[in-house]
């Protein structure tokens, strides 16, 4: 979803890159990487995340969690609670992802389908999934 795109870029430029994946390189991912995980961290930076600010609203990523079918798809549901700030009044909304994953190379591949598309790229270490996206690390727990 082009919001969820727009959300999680403005929020890994938000938050600073301090794990850049520029300088971050992921460990080499399980072959069992089947599961749901929920994001714990963006960049080191614990939740809930300034996402976005307008004029008007600043949304806040309050919730994401992706989950990967064994099958190679995976669906992902962020929540974002907006803060109205006008009137102080919040209200929660929810943007859903959906793609194919492929293991290559040592890493998680994902391409994304729902419009405009993409791809990025993670590991699975245990109980912790990593992902690198848009100059960001974000990362999740089973």
């Amino acid at each position: 979803m082009r919001r969820l795109a727009a959300a999680l870029a403005l929020c890994a430029t938000m938050i600073g890159c301090a794990e850049s994946s520029a300088t971050f390189t992921l460990p080499t991912t399980d072959t069992n990487v089947a599961g749901t995980f929920s994001l714990v961290a963006a960049n080191g930076q614990p939740l809930p995340l300034v996402a976005q600010i307008t004029q008007s609203e600043q949304w806040n990523l309050s919730a994401d969690k992706l989950v990967l079918d064994p099958a190679g798809t995976w669906s992902e549901a962020t929540t974002y609670t907006v803060l109205t700030l006008a009137s102080g009044a919040t209200r929660d909304t929810v943007a859903n992802t959906i793609g194919t994953y492929a293991i290559a190379n040592g890493q998680i591949n994902f391409i994304v389908t729902t419009a405009p598309g993409g791809a990025f790229t993670g590991s699975v270490t245990g109980k912790t999934l990593t992902l690198l996206y848009s100059g960001g690390t974000f990362s999740y727990t089973r």
